[in-house]
């Protein structure tokens, strides 16, 4: 709703404000329902405290929430207060949940959490959610967690501490005879209808970035596969002992397109760092298909 919708409507542009908030944590956080993020966020979004390996924009809105859900499957959080002041929402709020997923490379541990804190919030003059900043938020639930901060106060510091805890690890990998065909249409497979499945299978391995990329090398195509994670051997161990439905498809699956689980040289250490520089998966996933 417009500020020209809202006046002719009495209803002011901070209850208006309010009441998207609201949205947030009732049907979004606490519900999961991802349908309402277009409706409510501008799709330059800026959120200043994502969980590290965010990309930018509504997808890394979406990406916090559900690595938030996937790690704390009872998330709740109730807004104890709300407060507007022009184009600025401020809630104080408590959250809680039981931690019975992966959540930043952590194995679930069945703890219950409970944490409070303050968020800040700036909406544009359409009522889309432009800006996001918590005050505590991250900080107060990594502790109760025993971990240690991952999320300081700003976007780019955020990214560049969670990048000090990452590894990078390479491997190149020979294809059979049409294997590079085989592979791209795997590759169309999860990252079209069964994305939100890959990257929820991401997070539980505590991956937290993946690229693939065809190669043509001499009389040959190579795929060249990378992921970042704090821990690439034990995150494709994971992947490799994994009985989730999906993961066990993809390492079939690959295994038919690729000749080889291509997992299987990070799990035994039989991968480096080489100097390339690879895209993320989103943007090499999409220039795949």
């Amino acid at each position: 709703m417009s500020i020209q919708e809202t006046v002719r409507s009495a209803v002011s542009v901070e209850e208006r404000n309010k009441k998207t908030i609201r949205a947030v944590f009732d049907t979004f956080v606490n519900r999961g329902d991802f349908s309402i993020v277009e409706e409510i966020y501008s799709p330059d979004m800026v959120d200043h405290q994502p969980l590290p390996g965010a990309p930018e924009g509504l997808e890394g809105v979406k990406y916090t929430i559900a690595g938030l859900r996937e790690g704390f499957p009872d998330l709740h959080v109730t807004i104890e207060d709300m407060s507007a002041h022009g184009d600025h929402v401020v809630i104080h709020n408590t959250w809680r949940g039981t931690h019975r997923g992966e959540f930043l490379g952590m194995p679930p541990t069945d703890r219950y959490i409970e944490f409070q804190g303050v968020v800040v919030w700036r909406l544009l003059d359409d009522g889309l959610i432009a800006e996001r900043w918590g005050i505590g938020v991250e900080s107060n639930m990594l502790s109760v967690l025993g971990m240690r901060r991952l999320a300081p106060s700003s976007r780019g510091a955020a990214r560049a501490a969670a990048r000090r805890t990452v590894e990078p690890a390479t491997v190149l990998l020979p294809l059979p005879e049409g294997g590079a065909a085989r592979w791209k249409d795997v590759q169309a497979e999860f990252s079209g209808p069964r994305l939100r499945e890959y990257e929820a299978s991401r997070r539980r391995a505590g991956i937290l970035q993946e690229s693939f990329a065809l190669q043509r090398l001499g009389d040959r195509d190579v795929l060249v596969h990378r992921v970042e994670a704090r821990d690439p051997a034990g995150a494709a161990k994971r992947l490799g002992q994994s009985r989730d439905a999906f993961d066990v498809w993809l390492r079939e699956a690959a295994a038919g397109a690729l000749g080889a689980d291509p997992w299987e040289a990070f799990a035994a250490g039989n991968a480096g760092e080489q100097e390339h520089a690879w895209s993320s998966v989103t943007s090499e996933l999409s220039s795949a298909a």
